[in-house]
């Protein structure tokens, strides 16, 4: 008798629960529309895309997602890219997390140190605070950074400029947000700083330049950078690709980083 109950029980279940996966949009012969929705619900969301248009993407994709990201990146245009990502191994993974920010560094005459900052990654704030404490004289070698996390970046310009309210502004489609830097780790005062730029200086590594300019009185030497000042917000599709949005851009009064940045 208790088995016959538990089959009639589990078997009620089965016939009330699907219908409300079906009514989720969920269908387990095909790749599920909600997949699709949440990229179409980013890109209007984050990057301002109609929605009207949005629908219409849906529904000429069928709601399929691969499909949905490329016509996304269509319409937003050039920094909106559908970018494969290769499957990595666990200690692949591990070994990306605790790569270092800074490639090399040098101390010249005792009192000028030199570092080659390549990326800001995860510990880039305590890496450098490291690497320049207690030289009065510090060049940053900013060649081959492309840019990276917003966040992190702050936090290192933090070591050299101190809090700083309304240091500058990220404009997005529907807003504007003025951006504070906050009260650093060590505070890297009193230096001379030299940041050395390049064609390929890009992104938040620009951004870095002119707020160190601005207001560490950094001098930059080199070449006008690439002008790339979009902040992007990666979005996964599936486990194979990921989406870039276009979020807004970076703005300080005065200063022009669309066209790049000039060295002194």
């Amino acid at each position: 008798m208790f088995t016959w109950w538990v089959r009639l029980i589990i078997a009620t279940n089965i016939v009330l629960i699907y219908p409300i996966l079906n009514s989720h949009g969920y269908d387990f012969d095909k790749q599920t529309p909600n997949s699709a929705s949440r990229i179409l619900q980013e890109a209007i969301t984050v990057s301002g895309l109609k929605e009207d248009l949005a629908k219409d993407i849906g529904k000429q994709c069928e709601y399929e997602e691969i499909c949905v990201a490329r016509k996304i990146a269509e319409v937003l245009g050039e920094y909106s890219n559908v970018i494969a990502v290769n499957s990595r191994s666990i200690d692949e993974r591990r070994l990306a997390k605790i790569n270092p920010s800074i490639k090399n560094i040098y101390t010249q005459h005792g009192s000028i140190k030199t570092i080659q900052l390549d990326r800001f990654g995860r510990k880039a704030e305590w890496e450098v605070a490291k690497a320049l404490k207690g030289f009065k004289t510090v060049i940053i070698d900013l060649r081959e950074n492309v840019g990276g996390d917003l966040s992190r970046m702050i936090r290192v310009a933090a070591l050299f400029i101190g809090p700083k309210k309304n240091a500058f502004i990220i404009k997005s489609h529907n807003y504007n947000e003025s951006i504070d830097i906050p009260t650093p780790i060590y505070y890297l005062d009193n230096q001379e700083i030299i940041l050395i730029i390049s064609r390929k200086t890009a992104s938040s590594a620009e951004l870095f330049s002119i707020l160190l300019r601005r207001y560490a009185q950094a001098k930059l030497v080199g070449e006008k950078t690439q002008g790339k000042n979009e902040l992007l917000k990666v979005v996964p599709v599936n486990n194979r690709f990921r989406i870039s949005l276009p979020a807004g851009e970076f703005l300080i009064f005065g200063e022009d980083i669309s066209d790049g940045v000039l060295p002194d």
